[in-house]
């Protein structure tokens, strides 16, 4: 009774949580044509430059069925390239999916004869120094890489510039032959 003649309204939104075996189902492959939008849209809610589609065949999708749910890519410079835009979408993150991205792009640049990686970052210096990227200064950066859009747009202004050697083995672990 006491509600009679008023007005409510209630709004509610959920996530349909991903089971633990997501990250499993998981596909990392090269990004098509097609894949353009959805990368566009990961990469601007991320808040991420957009400008992919001249290095689209040097970008990876991470797909759940069928749907783009992260990605990555690289610029390449003849030995060099420019890591960028690593995201992987809300719903799907702590699945191990970012780090699987990652691996991928590695070994895709190390087969184009990439030997050194650079990227700019204002988020992920810890993990990037995890990985073994170092920090430096701007103006040690190649002129190539330096050139590229994205190191010289405005969202980069302020990011830590940092490098790592493709050619260097990683370091074994004891239990490793």
């Amino acid at each position: 009774d006491a509600a009679a003649g008023k007005i409510w309204s209630a709004r509610f939104e959920g996530v349909k949580p991903q089971p633990a075996s997501a990250g499993n189902e998981v596909t990392i492959e090269p990004a098509t044509k097609g894949d353009l939008p959805a990368v566009e849209a990961l990469l601007a809610e991320a808040g991420l430059p957009t400008d992919v589609e001249p290095h689209l065949g040097d970008f990876l999708v991470a797909r759940h069925r069928g749907k783009v749910i992260g990605c990555t890519g690289m610029e390449v410079q003849g030995r060099d390239a420019l890591f960028r835009s690593l995201v992987v979408s809300p719903d799907y993150r702590q699945a191990g999916i970012g780090q699987r991205l990652y691996d991928a792009l590695v070994e895709n640049a190390r087969g184009k004869g990439v030997q050194k990686a650079y990227l700019l970052t204002t988020t992920i210096v810890s993990l990037a120094e995890s990985w073994g990227f170092q920090r430096l200064a701007r103006d040690e950066v190649p002129e190539a890489i330096r050139d590229t859009a994205q190191f010289r747009g405005e969202c980069c202004v302020s990011a830590v510039a940092m490098w790592k050697d493709l050619t260097a083995q990683p370091a074994k672990c004891c239990s490793c032959s």
